[in-house]
């Protein structure tokens, strides 16, 4: 009854995490902001804001930007919205379209270095003066205000909370300036004030998001009043985290249509920082940092920060041991843990102590834990039904019984660590090998045409026994090129010069039957024919042959399984009432 309750109660507490926002609908909102800095103020300013859990807009002049660098960094790390002010405080309206845009993009260049290029800006003109030909040029939005304190006139701090207090409306823009002390007192008993009636200090940029305004280039904006919209705060990216290898595979994910940006070395983020994709592969230690974005300048979530510094405990191999699988670990004192499916075994989680006796076609998963290190990745072998021990061979696979029977008949060798490969591509050296195999000749030792061929290749043999039967041919460069891919037109040719070799009678046929015929070449129809009139080719669903596509191990592997029944079957001896 316990474990009901409990079970119930979790699922009860994830609904609340993950149902319920974390905003109240029609919340109130206000954006402050600050002009002309930043300056001696700005940072004493910043900690208020800091410890208040509200966000401003700070539109800066870029020669206040220029001297003070490590401000403007700190403005933007620590999630206020970056905007420009103009480069020195001019009257845009007194200047020639130029002159604006030497204006604004020399600030821009400015912010830049904290803000990584790309970063978009809006704009507030010095005085609030604009006209159009202003508004064109600055190719950004422009913000004014709902309410001026002129604190800059009254330096008075009581004067300045009381104007802010008197005038703050739901979605209201105010303006003050960050320059003067008496601002940043006064501004800051505001928000207190404010934060008790409801009020949530959000950029310029964010108050329009959560209303659902998008903001336009050239046109100027006074405030962004309820309208019934409220589409919350960004939320913070989720981190998932698991074993791959000797590696953290790390899943980051994020509300509908936010952006991700992360670093996995500590650096601050900012709109240059890399863009989330897919999964990261990293190397602990490392630092992931990741932050959800519409707009890394004033709409993006806090900063998730995860540190690995723990190692990862080595994956698992097997082996076979005297016919049964034994598992092991390199990481010292490391345990191993697995299950079983299709044994008659308990698949409940075990801890390995000796090699195992399985039942053939039992699956085993294990994965290795170490004190003072992560868990390993789980990794998976196959005991197979022909007592084969498979790492990438399973049995829901299209090619499990092939490769299975390929192995077992060691026509197909894997390679370290159980891996036979059978999506990869088959080369040339790989495919003569398992028909050389598979046929058990021996070469008659004539000198080999081929410069690219080593006497000391592990298929210097199965290439002159291909070559001397017939079976492949060299390029016009004289070279045999023995890790090249095989097409599967190629691949059907040399099955083909195979079977004539054995001296097998195929059904004669054509390529009409595959809807790509056309793509076949004259040199590879003969051979793609009669294979598929004989039963061992065969296209894909939609009756394609796709003679350029290149052909895999597990296909070469089923191709040679097929021909070798084939052959078996046509040396036979025939029955007594066919002979009549």
């Amino acid at each position: 009854m316990k474990r009901i309750l409990a079970f119930f109660l979790s699922i009860l507490l994830l609904s609340t995490l993950f149902c319920v926002p974390a905003y109240a609908v029609g919340e109130k909102l206000l954006a402050i902001t600050y002009d002309d800095g930043p300056g001696a103020h700005t940072a004493r300013l910043l900690d208020g804001l800091k410890a208040r859990g509200a966000q401003a807009t700070f539109f800066m002049v870029g020669q206040s930007a220029a001297r003070y660098p490590d401000l403007v960094k700190r403005v933007y790390q620590e999630g206020h919205q970056v905007a420009n002010h103009s480069y020195n405080h001019s009257q845009l309206t007194s200047l020639s379209t130029q002159g604006v845009r030497n204006q604004i993009q020399n600030t821009n260049a400015v912010l830049d270095q904290a803000c990584g290029a790309g970063s978009t800006y809006m704009v507030r003109a010095p005085y609030g003066s604009t006209n159009a030909a202003v508004r064109q040029a600055v190719g950004a939005p422009l913000a004014f205000w709902s309410v001026d304190t002129l604190d800059w006139k009254n330096r008075n701090a009581t004067t300045v909370k009381n104007a802010v207090v008197n005038g703050a409306k739901d979605g209201g823009i105010i303006l003050v300036h960050d320059i003067h002390p008496t601002t940043v007192d006064g501004t800051l008993a505001a928000i207190d004030v404010l934060k008790g009636q409801g009020y949530q200090f959000v950029t310029v940029q964010e108050l329009f998001r959560r209303r659902g305004v998008a903001l336009e280039n050239g046109v100027q904006y006074t405030s962004c009043p309820p309208n019934g919209t409220d589409l919350g705060p960004v939320q913070a990216p989720s981190v998932t985290v698991e074993p791959a290898g000797d590696k953290l595979r790390v899943t980051l994910s994020a509300q509908e249509g936010a952006a991700i940006y992360y670093s996995t070395d500590g650096s601050p983020l900012n709109q240059a920082s890399a863009r989330y994709g897919e999964p990261l592969l990293v190397s602990p230690p490392c630092s992931l940092r990741a932050v959800a974005a519409f707009n890394m300048n004033g709409s993006r979530s806090e900063v998730v920060t995860q540190d690995f510094t723990m190692p990862i405990t080595q994956a698992p191999t097997a082996s076979l041991q005297d016919g049964r699988v034994a598992l092991d670990c390199k990481t010292p004192g490391a345990s191993i843990s697995y299950t079983l499916a299709g044994a008659q075994t308990s698949d409940g989680a075990q801890a390995y102590t000796a090699p195992m006796e399985l039942t053939p076609g039992t699956t085993v998963t294990a994965w290795a834990s170490a004190s003072g290190c992560l868990d390993s990745a789980q990794v998976q072998y196959t005991y197979s039904q022909l007592k084969n021990l498979f790492a990438d061979v399973h049995p829901q696979q299209w090619y499990y019984s092939a490769i299975d029977r390929a192995a077992a008949a060691g026509y197909l060798q894997g390679g370290q660590g159980c891996q036979f490969q059978p999506d990869a591509p088959i080369t040339r050296a790989q495919l003569v090998t398992i028909l050389y195999r598979a046929t058990a000749e021996i070469p008659d030792g004539t000198p080999l045409p081929f410069p690219d061929v080593p006497g000391t290749a592990y298929y210097f043999g199965p290439v002159l026994w291909a070559w001397e039967s017939g079976l492949v041919r060299g390029y016009e460069d004289g070279g045999f090129h023995p890790d090249q891919p095989v097409s599967r037109q190629e691949l059907a040719l040399i099955f083909y010069r195979y079977l004539l070799h054995c001296d097998v009678l195929l059904s004669k046929g054509d390529i009409s039957g595959f809807q790509d015929a056309d793509a076949i070449p004259a040199w590879a129809a003969q051979a793609v024919g009669e294979l598929s009139a004989s039963g061992l080719l065969q296209g894909d669903a939609k009756g394609n042959f796709a003679p350029t596509a290149v052909a895999s191990r597990a296909q070469a592997a089923l191709l040679l399984l097929r021909c070798v029944d084939y052959i078996t079957l046509d040396r036979l001896p025939m029955p007594q009432e066919l002979r009549q």
